[in-house]
């Protein structure tokens, strides 16, 4: 190939990146802090942005990590429970949902609200931390379970 068709390609490739993935979908596949971490720092945010392109994720990702994957889980849940059409054996249509909702609420009320962080109240975080646990051990015994 010549460097001419190389540009071509490349061009090529960058609008479709660009065009494949909307802006709001973004926020379901990239969950760096990065941004947030390092808003003065050019440079830092740099080199996760090199990481994110070379690994499909940068650094930032694992220092809460139960809260990138929790973050990850929660629109797929719910697109899972739209478009599943099967039960695990056991199961009831509404005992399963129930389930994968009560995970659903749990992850959302801990890590995409602040609810959390902005409560006084230490038996409400003590809820939102039980709930968590009871999320994960739901989780935990439905994970074979989770395909269509």
């Amino acid at each position: 190939m010549n460097q001419k068709e190389s540009k071509s390609t490349q061009k090529k490739s960058k609008d479709y990146l660009q065009l494949s993935i909307k802006p709001e979908a973004l926020k379901n596949i990239n969950f760096s802090v990065a941004d947030e971490v390092y808003s003065k720092d050019l440079a830092t945010r740099e080199i996760y942005k090199q990481q994110r392109f070379e690994q499909g994720f940068d650094d930032t990702e694992t220092w809460h990590l139960d809260r990138t994957m929790a973050l990850f889980l929660v629109p797929r849940l719910k697109k899972f429970i739209q478009v599943n059409n099967g039960i695990p054996y056991g199961e009831t249509i509404e005992s399963y949902n129930e389930k994968l909702n009560f995970i659903i609420s749990a992850f959302e009320n801990y890590y995409v609200t602040d609810k959390y962080y902005q409560s006084t109240d230490s038996e409400e975080r003590k809820k939102l931390t039980d709930d968590v646990r009871i999320a994960v051990d739901n989780l935990s015994k439905l994970w074979f379970e989770l395909w269509w």
